[in-house]
């Protein structure tokens, strides 16, 4: 029996993450390009999407507006300001909704909430499969290791990222402590160099460098006495995002209303 395709609506078509999207659904074998969406009065508009990430023309043109179609899933890459009418648009028309728009308010929390009681929608900072079984294995040592063990965790990102440590090593830093019993806001650490003494034995240091052209780097070191384990995750490709997304569009097509993490995707979620 042949494969139903799936239609892919891409929110934020003319960023990084949404041409690397569309490069990725015209190079797929179960997907297809529905529509592609960007804010209104940007240079993209009305031009073919398939250009827009350079390749050849798709016969799909990037639109000011999201109309999502039945059988499809949205995909958004794009800016806070706009999550808030593109969650209403996938819930008035019953379409799963992927997003990974960083930046999201407590009000946008709740309406991704709301939204999960009617359609099925997978949220995550980070839709890495690596990243996301690497925030599994940090709990699961972070509790074996016990207090005898510090966590210390340094990231490392291109030149262009405005905010350090990254959002993605915060969370592992999070994974760390939540895992072992403590308040992450309570025993993290980005800067020791005011502090005038020695670590305790509770703080989680969690560092960010900059520089080149890395999509991400995150190193999450476990130090003991007289032995460390290393955890890391590399990204060498900015593409291993926008897959992590397809693979969650793919997935979110076939499930129930609910809210959903990259957990959930991959069947790690307890």
């Amino acid at each position: 029996m042949k494969q139903r395709m799936i239609s892919i609506i891409i929110v934020g078509a003319r960023g990084r993450m949404g041409t690397t999207l569309i490069r990725e659904v015209m190079g797929s074998d179960d997907l297809t390009l529905g529509a592609c969406v960007d804010r209104s009065g940007g240079p993209g508009i009305g031009q073919d999407a398939g250009r827009l990430a350079g390749r050849p023309d798709t016969g799909v043109l990037v639109t000011d507006e999201l109309k999502p179609r039945r059988g499809s899933v949205v995909v958004d890459f794009s800016l806070p300001k706009a999550t808030a009418t593109n969650v209403r648009a996938c819930v008035e028309h019953g379409i799963p909704l992927i997003i990974g728009t960083t930046g999201l308010s407590e009000d946008d929390d709740k309406l991704l909430a709301e939204a999960g009681e009617s359609i099925p929608v997978v949220y995550a900072a980070n839709f890495s499969v690596g990243i996301t079984l690497l925030l599994q294995l940090a709990g699961i040592a972070a509790a074996a290791l016990g207090p005898q063990w510090e966590a210390e965790l340094f990231e490392l990102h291109h030149r262009f990222k405005r905010d350090a440590p990254s959002g993605t090593a915060l969370r592992i830093g999070q994974a760390v402590a939540e895992a072992s019993g403590r308040k992450f806001s309570e025993v993290a650490l980005t800067d020791r160099s005011t502090l005038g003494r020695p670590r305790t034995s509770e703080e989680i240091g969690v560092f960010g460098l900059r520089g080149g052209d890395s999509p991400g780097e995150h190193t999450l070191m476990f130090l003991g006495e007289g032995e460390r384990i290393e955890l890391t995750h590399r990204a060498g490709d900015r593409a291993i995002f926008a897959r992590g997304a397809l693979r969650a569009a793919r997935w979110a097509a076939a499930q129930p209303p609910g809210l959903y993490d990259m957990f959930d995707v991959l069947g790690l979620a307890e």
